[in-house]
């Protein structure tokens, strides 16, 4: 993750864009709009790295079959964005950002059908996806013999990111465009007059901008209410994340394999595995914890026994927890919000985040100079606006301890 070793000193004075948080939205948003020539930019970030709570604690998979299309767009176009800036930085003989190992999907009963009609429309889109029959996918993947799945989806273009590179490569990318980048910055207030955004305060003082980004991830929604903004319903869950010691029978090669009917998947790791059972447990009370739940892992062992009976031996060496900030219909929330104006909203991927990264921050960048795209933007805050907001809201300043 991108720490101390790249934080700068405050330099103070006023900014054209405040954005608040430092994960994969807040990074990609800052690269993107420096890219638009956005000169004044100040990414803050209350840990000392970047990535700490969910961008930095994900299972790194680069999946474009999903079932939303509006989702679906930005995993294709986010995908290859990753892909086409791997192949620069391997030429360039400076990263391997990118394995592109393929993923493997699988359905049964109910599952079957909507996987169908998810591989039909990722092809008709141009993806580089395949429908297989069961035999077809053991041909492929024996190990799955014991498997219980009708159908499967194989995306040759999918694959593992390296997430710190990624991370480190938006941030450093917006930094050289002159990006003032602040880590250990909790915001304290956000002030606001007539409706609309006119600054910040953290522990170096208050910064005045026209225009802030909310993307604090799992404390968007805190953030959100120091604005007075509107309340969009996003729910901060928790998702752990498992690995095994070495296994000499699991080839690097494979791709990730996810069983879209019981909701559990593994992928080559380490010489070993990485499995997750798809868990969204509330995150408790202590939101940055990574804490792991004794009732996720048997969890995890009835999912995987259900699933992969060829893995009901393994043995867990060791997990961690993460965020994963959800929305009632499964879309983002990205875009300026309805109530105040100057503050936008780049939350609520629901553990899209890496994949989508890319035209994500493109989309929040495109808003702020054009907030009027919005209304044909399927991810605009504005879709969870309240009827009738209290005019009282609009003309406070919030602050917390």
């Amino acid at each position: 993750m991108v720490g101390r070793d790249s934080r700068q000193t405050g330099r103070g004075g006023p900014v054209d864009v405040v954005i608040i948080g430092a994960g994969f939205a807040g990074a990609a948003t800052a690269y993107h709009l420096a890219r638009r020539g956005v000169e004044r930019i100040l990414l803050v970030e209350m840990e000392a790295m970047a990535g700490l709570h969910s961008s930095g604690r994900n299972a790194a998979m680069v999946r474009q079959v999903t079932a939303d299309e509006p989702v679906a767009e930005l995993a294709r176009k986010g995908a290859a964005f990753i892909r086409g800036l791997a192949d620069e930085l391997r030429r360039a003989d400076t990263a391997d950002l990118f394995r592109r190992c393929g993923s493997l999907l699988l359905a049964s009963g109910a599952r079957v059908a909507p996987l169908e009609e998810d591989i039909r429309r990722g092809a008709a889109a141009g993806l580089e996806v395949e429908r297989l029959e069961r035999r077809d996918a053991l041909a492929r993947m024996p190990f799955l013999r014991d498997a219980p799945f009708e159908l499967a989806s194989f995306c040759a273009s999918d694959g593992v990111v390296d997430v710190a590179a990624l991370l480190r490569w938006y941030i450093d990318s917006a930094r050289h465009e002159g990006a003032e980048v602040l880590f250990e910055r909790r915001v304290t207030e956000i002030a606001v007059a007539d409706g609309t955004i006119r600054g910040v305060r953290t522990a170096d003082g208050f910064r005045e901008t026209p225009v802030i980004v909310n993307a604090a991830g799992g404390w968007a929604q805190q953030i959100g209410r120091m604005a007075r903004a509107s309340e969009p319903p996003l729910r901060p869950t928790r998702r752990h994340l498992f690995v095994t010691g070495p296994l000499d029978w699991v080839s690097p090669e494979w791709p990730f394999v996810w069983d879209v009917s019981r909701e559990v998947y593994f992928r080559p790791e380490a010489g070993g595995l990485l499995l997750s059972a798809c868990d969204v447990g509330e995150p408790g009370a202590n939101l940055g914890s990574d804490d792991v739940s004794r009732e996720v892992l048997e969890l995890l062992a009835t999912k995987v026994t259900r699933s992969f009976p060829a893995l009901e031996e393994i043995t867990i060496r060791h997990g961690w927890s993460g965020i994963r900030t959800l929305t009632p219909d499964g879309r983002f929330v990205i875009g300026p919000d309805p109530e105040i104006e100057g503050f936008h909203w780049v939350a609520g991927l629901g553990g899209h985040g890496v994949t989508t990264s890319a035209v994500v921050g493109a989309l929040c960048a495109e808003l702020i100079e054009s907030p009027q795209r919005d209304e044909a933007n399927p991810h605009s805050p504005a879709r969870f606006a309240r009827s009738a907001p209290s005019p009282a809201r609009r003309s406070e300043s919030t602050a917390v301890d």
